[in-house]
């Protein structure tokens, strides 16, 4: 009761003040520079109150979900060499027909790995943030730009 009052009362002074610009005696220059200046300020406001509750509509949730990773493998590896990492809480799944279900929260990433056997060779998946059904690549093809740059390296550190 006590809010609908002072809002009607701001309603009124709003009125009030509405009619006193629309009455300014000094030809109208004065109303529309307050005119102006409450406009700049209502949008101000408005502003700072979208800026204030904005982070509540980013912030995601952190909610149980068991993802279904789907491997499109373009390594000549087999399957079995792959694993599915969960980055947050290190928990690793293999994959069994092409396919890992991870039971993770929806606010972490997974990336791919290898097995353990496979611990002298380097593969860096790319993190990708959970989804109920995603898809992580595996491809072990470097590029000529990557190969280009390796010979680079070799010549201008001497080798071959």
């Amino acid at each position: 009761m006590a809010r609908s009052i002072c809002l009607s009362a701001l309603y009124f002074d709003n009125l009030a003040l509405i009619y006193l610009l629309l009455e300014d005696p000094g030809g109208g220059r004065m109303a529309l520079k307050t005119g102006a200046l409450l406009a700049i300020l209502g949008v101000g406001i408005v502003g700072v109150y979208m800026l204030m509750t904005l982070p509540q509509f980013l912030n995601v949730a952190p909610k149980p979900v068991v993802a279904h990773v789907q491997l499109v493998n373009n390594c000549p590896l087999r399957e079995s060499a792959f694993r599915v990492q969960d980055l947050a809480t290190g928990k690793i799944t293999a994959f069994s027909g092409g396919y890992a279900r991870v039971n993770t929260v929806n606010t972490h990433y997974l990336t791919l790995s290898l097995a353990k056997k496979y611990e002298d060779v380097v593969f860096s998946g790319t993190p990708v943030r959970v989804t109920e059904n995603m898809k992580l690549t595996a491809d072990c093809q470097t590029s000529e730009k990557e190969n280009a740059t390796f010979q680079s390296l070799r010549n201008s550190l001497g080798g071959q």
